[in-house]
């Protein structure tokens, strides 16, 4: 079974680790950022057709709710529903592979000074928002839903995240390579 990894840099730091883990499976992601659905959509056919995988497990999302200095996402919420209902569709058209929806994981605000703790979710980012869009449309086509959002937050996020709010420690990407794996072997 060939299993494509594809999602932003929080993907890249689990990647490594999910193919240690993974028995019975070839796990392939590409080397670089996939960054945002649009990107992700516009690199489809290289980094997921030519791969001929069986199974797609997709974590956008971070990069799409970024904001930018005008004060509005890199992609706007209902550019972001299309992004991820035409890569479904190209998907779909394989006909082979099945996917993998990823919740984006959470997205705090460094405050130097304060501990970690007591940093706040990083104000405008809307992750919660773009993960509700994406459920919704997840949902109504039918795919897993890999909740890595939850699994941060369920296993501290103080100790998952790095000073940035955003990466992951060590222990945080074990943390999110045991869900992947755990979600893929849901479809092996």
């Amino acid at each position: 079974m060939k299993v494509v990894l594809i999602g932003d840099s929080i993907r890249m730091g689990y990647q490594q680790l999910v193919a240690q883990k993974c028995h019975g499976a070839e796990v392939w992601g590409p080397t670089q950022n996939c960054r945002h659905s649009l990107w992700a959509l516009d690199h489809f056919q290289e980094w997921v057709a030519a791969q001929e995988p069986d199974l797609i497990h997709v974590n956008f999302g971070i990069h799409d709710a970024s904001l930018q200095p005008d004060g509005d996402h890199q992609i706007i919420l209902p550019q972001y529903r299309l992004c991820l209902r035409r890569f479904i569709d190209k998907v779909k058209e394989l006909r082979k592979p099945k996917m993998i929806w990823a919740a984006t994981t959470p997205l705090y605000a460094s405050e130097p000074g304060k501990p970690m703790a007591q940093w706040p979710i990083k104000e405008g980012a809307e992750i919660a928002t773009y993960n509700a869009a994406a459920l919704e449309i997840a949902q109504s086509e039918g795919l897993p839903v890999n909740d890595l959002h939850n699994a941060i937050v369920r296993n501290d996020f103080t100790k998952c995240l790095k000073e940035d709010g955003c990466h992951m420690t060590e222990f945080g990407n074990d943390v999110l390579a045991d869900a992947v794996v755990k979600a893929i072997g849901a479809l092996m």
